[in-house]
């Protein structure tokens, strides 16, 4: 399989970008497992359009790398008639004027956008464009190992549960028993990467950026900000409940052997954790909980979502836009959802994956996206060089020992400047 994985990402030169009437071209991320998923996702439309033939482009590679090869798919001669995107590939994409807007073809193809969740759905509208159907989403929230809590004598937590809670069993799981200076079990997984310590700023009533996305200045040097900011980074520096993390090597990866390990309490995590964590079961008892929230603070996460488009100049749009809506409907996202990648974003089929999961982690990501909102990745253009400036002052409010109110006002004077706030 992984080889011919190899020979569909060769063969793009030759088969994507055919004009013919009788050929639409799809291009997509997944590994393995999912690309075969994806091929029997695919037999439902094969089996209604005999006469048209699909051709499947995966690409497995990371989604900054599958990012890349879009931006340069849909400039060339050989663009895909359909493709999947991200909910950060959103705002270049419809500034350039590179993807279609779907909604004057969704009412021909029997498309009714009520059955999606529209906190995800609005992810990929603009006014009264709809750029992709979304396919699948994810909020963020904790998984813990419940053999440790019930070890240390510590229920298990509750989605009212606030940041002295988390504190509170994160030093309790914390445990050097032979006093060496190096914990044998750790109590949270500390994730330098923004998107996923943004909701943890959110629910201690913080942000990086200010309302319009525009500018930094007043709202990551905003007392509330800074103070979640310095309690996050406080997990290492302060309560020592994480272990130290280093920078340019695996630290996820790291963190995720520990938690397998049995040796890490909690982390911050996605929906693919269901994926990876189901063969874990067998050694680990493990529950997902919200993402606790600072007293006076309404509990909220993170969400984050994938799609499928049509770029603009695509000549074959109805079957192109017909290819869409089969790859996201209920059909479609309750076989993704079942193989543990994502929630499915039509609503009935999200709600009946949590009711048919015994062990109540579906309905643990459920409940958890009621209280979500989009990350700015779907926002802001220039979200990737914003990332990399937040993850570098996390870096040095862990490593460096700096002050954090200084180091975190100069970071929010040179987002102002790369987002063209000032000069």
């Amino acid at each position: 399989m992984r080889r011919a994985l190899a020979v569909c990402v060769a063969c793009w030169g030759c088969a994507a970008g055919a004009t013919d009437a009788d050929r639409v071209t799809l291009l997509h991320r997944a590994d393995e497992p999912a690309a075969r998923l994806e091929d029997a996702l695919l037999g439902p439309y094969r089996a209604r359009h005999p006469g048209m033939r699909v051709v499947p482009v995966w690409v497995a590679a990371p989604q900054p790398e599958y990012g890349r090869r879009v931006r340069a798919a849909l400039v060339s001669e050989r663009m895909p008639d359909a493709f999947l995107l991200d909910d950060g590939d959103v705002p270049e994409l419809v500034e350039r004027g590179a993807i279609l807007d779907l909604a004057p073809y969704l009412p021909r193809v029997g498309v009714d956008l009520a059955r999606y969740d529209p906190t995800v759905l609005a992810i990929y509208r603009r006014g009264g464009a709809v750029y992709a159907l979304p396919r699948g989403y994810t909020p963020l929230l904790v998984v813990y190992n419940r053999g440790l809590l019930e070890r240390a004598g510590i229920g298990a937590p509750t989605d009212d549960w606030t940041w002295d809670d988390f504190l509170t069993i994160a030093k309790r799981l914390t445990s050097d028993r032979d006093r060496d200076g190096r914990p044998e079990t750790w109590g949270a997984g500390w994730d330098r990467r923004p998107a996923f310590w943004l909701p943890w700023i959110w629910s201690g009533g913080g942000d990086v950026l200010c309302a319009d996305g525009r500018r930094a200045s007043g709202c990551l040097d905003a007392p509330p900000s800074v103070a979640a900011i310095r309690w996050y980074a406080g997990w290492v520096t302060q309560a020592h409940v994480s272990p130290q993390p280093y920078v340019g090597r695996d630290w996820n990866g790291e963190l995720a052997r520990l938690f397998a390990a049995g040796r890490l309490g909690m982390m911050t995590v996605d929906h693919s954790a269901v994926r990876d964590l189901r063969a874990a079961t067998r050694r680990l008892r493990i529950g997902f909980v919200a993402i606790p929230h600072r007293a006076g603070v309404a509990p909220v996460t993170a969400l984050y979502a994938s799609g499928y488009g049509v770029p603009a100049q695509t000549l074959g749009r109805k079957p192109a836009v017909e290819l869409v809506a089969a790859l996201t409907d209920s059909v479609a996202g309750a076989a993704r959802g079942e193989a543990g990648l994502e929630l499915p974003t039509v609503t009935a089929a999200a709600e009946a994956l949590a009711a048919a999961d015994s062990l109540g982690w579906e309905a643990a990501y459920l409940r958890a996206a009621k209280h979500g909102r989009p990350g700015w990745s779907s926002r802001v253009v220039q979200w990737d060089e914003v990332e990399a400036v937040l993850g570098d002052l996390m870096d040095r409010l862990t490593t460096d020992g700096v002050d954090p109110g200084a180091s975190i006002a100069r970071t929010a004077r040179e987002l102002d400047r790369l987002l063209g706030a000032t000069q």
